[in-house]
């Protein structure tokens, strides 16, 4: 670890606030030379990004590493620390935990500590399947929290339409969706322009955290499902696709074929992980989506899935 000058005075500052109780800096990954150093640079499941948030499970920041954290000593003895019985995945289990029984866990990224990436390819698939197996034993304490992907009912059946080659029947319930919910949301004051937008926006968020879902926690079924196909290796291809949208939105410094070669075996390390504790665990609470009832509901409550 590497903490950046006068990376604490930000974090304390916090709490002056005497529901706090945890507080937790940006964590980047420190600059190397090496295919794996450079994509961590933009790509480290700990570098939580330059935006402030609370911490609450199923929001932008769902959990803060324990690689850097300041904790109140008395709210550290109150819950007895970290579960020691959990191998991974136990600083999201104690932030979560945190947050239940009332305090605030705040995120602050203008407090930096750089953190070291795995040397070794070996070592860096391992660390990505393992914070996979924590989703199981994170499940059986959390339910959904650790739920792949969040979205609404309607959103979901409309890419499956897509999904099956009933791309008019998925566009119709969208737009019927899209439709009613100015009036659900104007009783509200919501004005219906602000609305669609709101509809709009979920059901096109909602495909891009399925497509998420189907390359990183679904892959052992999805992929050599849709792959059966002619439309569904298209969608596949498509789906893949977004990843050449993340490389040309951040610009990392690996070029483009070896950025894909490497983002490819992260989400497949993981998701690996994922099966792997759901089988151990006898749960397939973290391989299940949370579907709610209507488009943008919980829009502003879907979260990053990681570690």
């Amino acid at each position: 670890m590497k903490p950046e000058p006068g990376w604490l005075e930000p974090l304390l500052a916090h709490f002056d606030a005497p529901d706090v109780a945890a507080v937790a800096p940006r964590v980047t990954s420190l600059p190397g030379r090496s295919l794996l150093a450079r994509y961590e640079q933009t790509q480290s499941c700990l570098d939580l990004g330059g935006a402030a948030a609370p911490v609450r499970p199923a929001s932008r920041v769902s959990y803060v590493p324990s690689a850097a954290l300041v904790v109140r000593t008395s709210a550290l003895r109150e819950l007895h620390g970290f579960d020691e019985r959990m191998r991974f995945g136990e600083d999201v289990d104690f932030v979560w935990r945190l947050v239940r029984g009332g305090a605030q866990v705040r995120y602050e990224p203008a407090s930096r500590v750089g953190h070291a990436p795995r040397g070794r390819w070996t070592a860096w698939l391992r660390q990505r399947f393992d914070y996979g197996t924590s989703a199981a034993p994170l499940a059986a304490r959390h339910g959904t929290a650790v739920t792949p992907v969040r979205v609404s009912v309607w959103s979901a059946l409309s890419w499956a339409a897509v999904a099956a080659g009933r791309p008019r029947t998925g566009l119709a319930v969208a737009a019927t969706t899209t439709v009613l919910l100015p009036r659900k949301l104007g009783r509200l004051g919501v004005p219906a322009g602000e609305a669609l937008r709101v509809a709009v926006l979920g059901h096109l968020g909602a495909g891009r955290l399925l497509a998420d879902a189907v390359t990183r926690t679904w892959w052992p079924v999805a992929v050599p499902v849709l792959a059966s196909t002619r439309r569904g290796r298209w969608l596949l291809a498509l789906v893949v696709g977004r990843h050449l949208h993340g490389w040309y939105r951040r610009r990392p410094p690996v070029d483009l074929p070896h950025w894909l070669v490497v983002r490819i075996l992260d989400d497949l390390a993981y998701g690996a992980g994922v099966w792997w504790g759901a089988v151990r665990g006898h749960t397939l609470t973290p391989l299940l989506p949370d579907l709610s009832g209507w488009p943008g509901r919980s829009r502003s409550r879907v979260r990053r899935q990681q570690p």
